[in-house]
């Protein structure tokens, strides 16, 4: 999570070079307290990696009015036989949501807290158990009376 101060300057770049290749890349930031995240990528697909495919996802959740998020995609695409997708999201914690998790008996900064926890969800089901234990710890620490 990048607080008041903190500028995440992030990203990868993917270069299909052979036919038949695949890339999935899934990115997700949280920002703060005025925190700034960028994410850059670059996806080059050469003229000889025919039938490739790449797919790309950036999802960034912003938790006040002052955090930044900025997307900055890259695709360099050089052959028509392929199959290339990118998705950009970026958003806030919706009223909403916030406001149905209430009615059902959470309070305000247990309800934000879960729905932050479900961003991050995909991302730690993929940790070895130890790691995703660490990961939950920490943004519990870091949400500890930061929202709300």
């Amino acid at each position: 999570m990048q607080e008041v101060g903190q500028n995440l300057d992030n990203g990868f770049k993917v270069i299909h070079n052979s036919p038949n290749t695949s890339s999935v890349i899934n990115a997700k930031s949280i920002s703060k307290n005025g925190g700034k995240c960028t994410y850059r990528s670059l996806v080059r697909i050469n003229e000889n990696a025919k039938s490739s495919k790449s797919s790309v996802s950036c999802e960034s959740l912003m938790l006040d009015d002052i955090s930044v998020s900025d997307t900055i995609p890259t695709s360099d695409i050089k052959t028509d036989d392929i199959e290339f997708s990118h998705e950009a999201k970026i958003g806030k914690i919706s009223d909403k949501t916030i406001f149905y998790l209430m009615s059902r008996g959470l309070s305000e900064e247990d309800a934000k807290a879960m729905i932050v926890r479900g961003f991050a969800y995909p991302i730690s089901k993929e940790l070895p158990v130890e790691y995703a234990v660490e990961m939950n710890n920490l943004i519990n620490m870091e949400l500890e009376g930061a929202i709300g």
